[in-house]
């Protein structure tokens, strides 16, 4: 019936649902709405869907996201914090 393709499918978001399972499990002392990453998919539309963002890239949510589901930037996303400025050693 649904053949080669929807298994994939099916698979895809398995795998999927697995890492942001994983990746909550895996940091306890964050609350969830810590979590921060720039890709986010939308599920039942834009106007009234559901809004995961756990991916790390376009790319990732693309392949992970199932039917018309969209995939579209955080609009929470900050970025990582700069890294601490590097002291240049004295010459003289």
């Amino acid at each position: 019936m649904g053949g080669p393709a929807l298994i994939s499918k099916m698979h895809k978001a398995a795998f999927a649902i697995a890492i942001l399972g994983a990746a909550l499990i895996g940091d306890g002392d964050k609350a969830s709405a810590e979590v921060n990453y720039p890709w986010c998919v939308i599920t039942s539309g834009l106007s009234e869907g559901v809004m995961s963002c756990g991916f790390v890239s376009y790319q990732q949510c693309m392949q992970t996201r199932v039917g018309t589901e969209m995939c579209v930037q955080n609009p929470r996303y900050q970025g990582p914090p700069p890294a601490p400025a590097r002291s240049r050693p004295r010459q003289g």
